[in-house]
C-alpha cells in the first residue's frame, strides 16, 4: 500500500483505469479516498486548487464508476428518501 506522502504514481493512474470494471462500491470509495490525498498533494505542489482537483482525470474516472455503481436509484427518489429519513 502506498503512503499519502509519496505523491501520485503510475500505479494510481492504472488503478483508476482498473476501477472501471469494479463492482464493489465500498472498495471503489475506499480506494478513491486513498488517492485523493495524493492528488491534493500534487495540486498544492503546483499551486492549484479545488477546480484542478475536481477535474483531475483520476477523479473523473473514480466519480464515473461511483455514479455507475450507485445509479440504480433515480437521483430525485434518493434525495426525497434521504430528506424524509433526515427528519426522523
Amino acid at each position: 500500500m502506498q503512503t499519502a506522502t509519496k505523491g501520485l504514481t503510475a500505479n494510481d493512474y492504472q488503478t483508476a483505469l482498473d476501477v472501471q470494471s469494479a463492482c464493489n462500491l465500498s472498495g471503489v470509495v475506499h480506494s478513491f479516498s486513498g488517492v485523493i490525498s495524493r492528488i491534493w498533494e500534487e495540486a498544492n505542489a503546483l499551486g492549484e486548487g479545488t477546480d484542478w482537483v475536481n477535474s483531475h482525470p483520476i477523479c473523473r474516472l473514480y466519480s464515473e464508476q461511483i455514479a455507475y455503481l450507485s445509479g440504480k436509484m433515480d437521483y430525485f427518489d434518493a434525495s426525497k428518501e434521504c430528506r424524509e429519513k433526515a427528519k426522523e
